[in-house]
């Protein structure tokens, strides 16, 4: 059994392994700035649409009224069952730069939405491939932001998608609902400095399909989807590690509000680890050395927390405070130098709270990922 003395050591071990990736996330953050590139090439918007018939319409009110000039809208419309379809046409018949494709079957191994994004690139003219989902909502220079980031060395650009709130019966927000849209929104917040700070640091693995663009000569030296199909998930992140692995393009991620593209947060407990359970699906494909450190960051954030708690139910028992204290410091210095790049310094009164409901997220959610089927847009949500 293990004596109090090689516990605190261990502890010693494992916030010193976790400050040192916050303290590398900060650093990474601080090396995103970059000249932005006068370049105007055509730009191809592609998303991948199944039974969006309440968001379509929005998202092309956004999509349509864009400050670039030369771009083409293409909306594939995945075997929708509601009215999606006829939407869509309404747009089309006014909207010259849009054009939809339907798809009726799927192909074989493929799975659904990188088979409609695959038929979508395929049909597209673009030098530069620009991708967000049906429910969000793009601002008017989202596409400009997204293209002045490609010099002609950058393959692929990756942004932000912070969350709004989802529509309440009442005019207020309180109780466990109020805190469960405070935590999505801090917890996208979170994935987006990881997201952030490994792509300053050339090490990037990770960021969201929401808000997302590559060069079409990036997806052809990839393969396209080929190499990823295993994953029903995974057309944002393990794309992006395709193209860090296999190619010589470098890799940026935006913090101009200009590209923040909004989306409406999951609005029950149940929605949101549906949601979540598919992102961390994709988990299962990343390489072992990946899985390792995050099984040993995660690992040791629940034990310095487990230890503090511990230590309070049992009368404070110094030597296992230490660790947790200097963990909330290297959380704050992390905290309140990111926070103002995506606009979050609200949650500076509750991130402490928030940073505890995060380690019990990913011990409790995270692993679901990894055992737990799912579907795109199952059938019984038609």
């Amino acid at each position: 059994m293990i004596s109090s003395n090689e516990f605190q050591i261990l502890l010693g071990l494992l916030v010193a392994y976790y400050s040192l990736v916050m303290l590398g996330l900060l650093v990474g953050t601080r090396r995103l700035h970059f000249d932005r590139s006068p370049s105007k090439p055509f730009v191809s918007v592609i998303v991948a649409a199944r039974n969006e018939e309440k968001n379509i319409g929005q998202l092309l009110d956004h999509l349509l009224h864009q400050s670039y000039e030369s771009y083409e809208v293409i909306i594939v419309n995945d075997r929708s069952t509601d009215q999606s379809a006829s939407v869509i046409e309404e747009y089309a018949a006014e909207c010259p730069v849009l054009r939809s494709i339907n798809v009726e079957s799927l192909r074989a191994e493929m799975p659904a939405k990188k088979n409609a994004l695959s038929l979508g690139i395929a049909a597209s003219k673009g030098e530069i491939l620009c991708f967000t989902d049906a429910d969000c909502l793009p601002p008017s220079g989202w596409i400009s932001a997204l293209v002045s980031a490609f010099d002609k060395d950058t393959g692929l650009v990756a942004g932000y998608s912070p969350y709004s709130e989802p529509p309440s019966e009442s005019h207020e927000t309180a109780g466990a609902r109020g805190l469960l849209f405070r935590f999505i929104e801090y917890e996208e917040f979170k994935g987006t400095v990881w997201s952030a700070g490994a792509i300053g640091l050339q090490k990037g693995w990770l960021c969201t399909g929401r808000s997302l663009a590559y060069r079409r000569r990036v997806y052809d030296e990839v393969g396209g989807f080929e190499k990823i199909k295993h994953s029903i998930s995974g057309d944002d992140d393990l794309f992006l590690q395709l193209v860090r692995r296999q190619t010589d393009w470098k890799i940026r991620y935006l913090t101009n509000e200009a590209s923040f593209v909004t989306t409406v947060a999951p609005s029950t407990l149940h929605e949101f680890v549906e949601q979540r359970v598919r992102h961390f699906s994709a988990g299962k494909y990343f390489p072992p050395a990946m899985k390792l450190f995050f099984f040993t960051f995660h690992a040791a954030n629940l034990l310095i927390l487990f230890a503090f708690v511990s230590s309070l139910l049992s009368g404070l028992a110094i030597p296992l405070v230490w660790p947790y204290l200097l963990k909330c410091v290297v959380d704050a210095v992390l905290f309140f130098n990111t926070a103002p790049l995506f606009g979050q310094r609200k949650f500076a009164s509750t991130f402490l709270l928030m940073e505890a409901l995060y380690v019990l997220y990913n011990t409790l959610i995270g692993p679901l990922g990894l055992i737990k089927g799912f579907e795109w847009k199952p059938e019984k949500s038609r």
